[in-house]
């Protein structure tokens, strides 16, 4: 909406949307969903896609009022290479001082929330697209990760960290500002839910999505292929809060 009213022409690069490609028959067949999401070589590949796409748009969209906006969820290598510093084109754009990084710090009241509204939307979807979004059991196995890995980086003490494992706002933080360190970044502090009256994903009209053609899909996952073997896939996954 922001973007809408200063009259930019909107391009979006959304997770659960711009996985869909990769998720065709012949690629699950060979590749299928593992316990915690996709198989790592499809993770790697719509990652690698996703770079190569942000890279070709920075190219070919000189107009100032273009603009691409992404959802990137990074935890679990879904997009982590975003904020990996790589040696390609896509490096270029996403250093520079024309990308910014914005990450929502909720309350642990306002993430109740957000919670309990997923649970909610995923029992009864009122969107096709909210039928796509990651159950809550996902959303807890990505806090559960964001723990994990900020003790095990020592980005908080133990003493920190609630006994039972609940979200906490410095942990979080701590956290993304890690991830982030390599690109421009601002954490947004969340109070407070406003209420549209509908769907998350009932966006203002007016924009295009960035997704992969089935080609595009199946020349990224050659590519990964040929770059790592499924073992060094599942490595890199298991990997990818290293930035």
């Amino acid at each position: 909406m922001i973007a809408k009213t200063a009259e930019r022409r909107v391009k979006m690069i959304r997770w659960d949307i711009a996985l869909a490609p990769f998720q065709e028959e012949r690629i699950l067949a060979k590749y299928p969903d593992v316990v915690d999401g996709s198989h790592p070589i499809v993770r790697r590949a719509a990652g690698h896609w996703g770079r190569q796409s942000i890279a070709r748009w920075q190219e070919e969209n000189t107009d100032p009022t273009e603009i691409i906006i992404g959802e990137v969820p990074i935890v679990g290598n879904r997009y982590s290479e975003f904020v990996q510093t790589l040696p390609d084109q896509a490096e270029q754009v996403l250093a520079s001082d024309s990308a910014a990084f914005f990450y929502p710090v909720p309350t642990p009241e306002v993430r109740e929330r957000l919670e309990a509204n997923r649970r909610a939307t995923f029992a009864k979807p009122q969107h096709p697209h909210e039928a796509k979004d990651a159950p809550p059991a996902t959303m807890d196995l990505a806090w559960r990760l964001t723990l994990e890995k900020a003790l095990q980086l020592g980005l908080v003490a133990p003493d920190d960290v609630d006994a039972h494992g609940k979200y906490s706002e410095i942990v979080y933080r701590r956290f993304f500002d890690h991830l982030l360190q390599h690109r421009v970044s601002r954490a947004l502090e969340f109070d407070a839910i406003y209420s549209g009256g509908g769907s998350a994903h009932d966006l203002a009209s007016g924009f295009t999505e960035l997704i992969a053609t089935p080609t595009d899909a199946a020349s990224a996952i050659a590519e990964v292929e040929m770059m790592m073997s499924a073992e060094e896939a599942a490595q890199a996954v298991q990997d990818w809060y290293k930035v």
